[in-house]
């Protein structure tokens, strides 16, 4: 659909009703950025094993997880999963996790995921009083610089293990 056309954009939190949107863009978003060799079997039973409408079931009813939705004309764009709780690996003073923020490909450097991550800090700062921290793959040199731009440094090193792989990911944490 032509930008031209389109509605604003709109940032909520997700609803149990989106859990199959939701299991969709977790899916398209994460084979474009990680499975940029193809689709192994690790990496396919991984996919078919994370991004389940079941498990964003569950992290919609987790008192502990805030999830948001992006979209435009009321299609999913992007996502945002914080998790209330989690400790910063790095012993940073931050114990709110930005589990993922997923933007559709096409959709990318339109502000969708820095519209995102305000609502995210935002929300955080009403129930934590802490900045938010993540990982991300070492390798994600656009994803990096995004979260350079709003204001993440690097507190340390952590890994993702897939099968017998561990991939470096950068652990960050924001204001």
């Amino acid at each position: 659909m032509p930008n031209a056309v389109r509605q604003s954009l709109r940032i909520r939190a997700a609803r149990p009703g989106d859990a199959n949107r939701i299991a969709v863009l977790a899916v398209q978003v994460w084979l474009h950025t990680y499975a940029t060799d193809g689709v192994n079997e690790e990496v396919a039973q991984y996919v078919l094993s994370e991004f389940t409408p079941d498990r964003y079931l569950q992290s919609l009813s987790d008192p502990e997880s805030n999830v948001y939705v992006a979209e435009y004309d009321e299609n999913l764009v992007g996502m945002a999963v914080v998790k209330l709780g989690v400790s910063c690996p790095t012993g940073a003073n931050s114990a709110v996790e930005l589990k993922t923020l997923y933007v559709q490909e096409h959709h990318l450097g339109h502000g969708v995921g820095k519209s995102l991550l305000q609502v995210a800090e935002a929300e955080t700062r009403e129930q934590s009083q802490c900045p938010l921290w993540l990982k991300v793959n070492a390798k994600n040199a656009r994803a990096i610089a995004f979260y350079a731009r709003q204001g993440y440094t690097k507190v340390g090193t952590t890994y993702f293990v897939l099968g017998e792989g561990r991939h470096e990911n950068h652990v960050l944490i924001g204001r």
